[in-house]
Order: C-alpha cells, then sequence, then structure tokens
C-alpha cells in the first residue's frame, strides 16, 4: 500500500514539473513566413525522432522552432551590429576593436542559445533522442564525414578513430549554431583539415589512402 503511494506521489510531482515547464512559441514578432519556415524546419527534424507522448512531443516541437527562431536574431544582430559600426567612419584600429567586441558578444550570444537549447531538449529527451535531433539538424554530417575517415583509413588506431570521433563530435556542435547547409559543410571541412594534420603527424599517408579509396570507389561500381 505504501509503495503505491509513493508512486502515486512520485507520479503527481512529476506531472507538475512536466506541467510546469511547458513552454510557448516565442515568434519575436516576426513575419507569419519566417515562423513557417522555422515550423517547416522542425518537421523535418522532428521526422527523425519517434515520440509516441503527445505532450513531450508538442513542447520538443515548441523548443527546436524557438532555436531556429532565436539563431534567426542572433545572426541578424551580428550583421546589423557589424554594418552600424562599419559605417560610423572610425579609425582602423577602432573600428577593428569594436568589431572584435561585436564578434565575441555574438559568441556569447550563441554559446548562451545553445546551452539552454541542450537543457531544454535534455530534460524532455534522452541521450540517443537528442544525438537524433543534432544529427537531423546537421544533416547528418557528422556520421557522413567519420564513416568517410573510417572508410579512408581502416588501419586506424583506437585512439585515433576516438580522437576523430571527438572532432568530429565538436564539429557538429558548432555546426547547430548555423542555419544554412552551406556554412555547415565548411565548418565541418575546416575540422577535416584538422583531423588531416592530426592523423599526418601520427605518419598516416593521406595521399596514398585516398587513391586506394577512390579506386576501391572505382570497383564498387
Amino acid at each position: 500500500m505504501m509503495n503505491r503511494i509513493l508512486s502515486l506521489l512520485t507520479l503527481f510531482f512529476f506531472s507538475v514539473v512536466v506541467s510546469a515547464a511547458d513552454i510557448k512559441l516565442n515568434t519575436r514578432n516576426l513575419p507569419a513566413n519566417v515562423v513557417t519556415e522555422a515550423q517547416q524546419k522542425t518537421a523535418k527534424v522532428m521526422d527523425k525522432l519517434l515520440l509516441a507522448n503527445d505532450s513531450i512531443r508538442e513542447n520538443i516541437q515548441i523548443v527546436i522552432t524557438n532555436r531556429y527562431l532565436e539563431l534567426r536574431e542572433i545572426h541578424l544582430n551580428y550583421d546589423k551590429r557589424n554594418k552600424t559600426i562599419e559605417a560610423r567612419g572610425l579609425p582602423k584600429e577602432v573600428e577593428a576593436e569594436e568589431l572584435e567586441r561585436s564578434y565575441y558578444q555574438y559568441n556569447s550570444d550563441l554559446y548562451r542559445s545553445r546551452f539552454g537549447y541542450e537543457a531544454w531538449l535534455s530534460f524532455y529527451l534522452n541521450d540517443k533522442q537528442v544525438e537524433t535531433i543534432k544529427d537531423a539538424m546537421t544533416y547528418n554530417l557528422f556520421h557522413i564525414r567519420y564513416d568517410d575517415f573510417m572508410d579512408l583509413l581502416p588501419n586506424l588506431t583506437g585512439a585515433d578513430k576516438n580522437r576523430v570521433y571527438h572532432w568530429l563530435v565538436e564539429a557538429r556542435e558548432f555546426c547547430m549554431d548555423f542555419e544554412t547547409p552551406r556554412k555547415m559543410r565548411q565548418m565541418f571541412t575546416k575540422y577535416r583539415g584538422r583531423i588531416n594534420n592530426y592523423l599526418s603527424s601520427r605518419g598516416y599517408d593521406l595521399r596514398k589512402a585516398t587513391e586506394e579509396q577512390e579506386a576501391r570507389k572505382m570497383k564498387n561500381k
């Protein structure tokens, strides 16, 4: 009897917490077409996530859409701030300092947004589900690039695989701050260069590995 009472109390308090955490769509007074575009992006992400609980699904949809809208605002504010600085006709050194300060603010805004976003996702979802959302938002580029490295260098040591894996995870984290696939691909390309330099320093012959990979692809065709 006591166990049943404790179970009911636990369920009650959990329901209160979830209810209190329910959030609202923050349209930021943006045009309807901008909000619709964000919702369409969200729908594509949600297609990768199977959620049986309608309440959780609705909240996650709002969390993701709010993130897309917030990202748009952060990028727009950064561009406007820089244009304002450049239009003031400041001495070059002063302008450079102002632009650098603007860049730090920009990165601070992105970090705060990303931190809050992941906190909301983690409130409703488990780690695997959060990973699914991150992959969907970044067009699965993490897995595409990781699999390519594994195919390029099948003889990678466990330690080197781990290094490649974590660098690409880091690339994906930063990619979540971008709005376009082109910017995301550029970030992964940047990290690919870093990984290539590391692997070369470890003695891997990337030129030879690339030639062998291309030969395998031609043979498989």
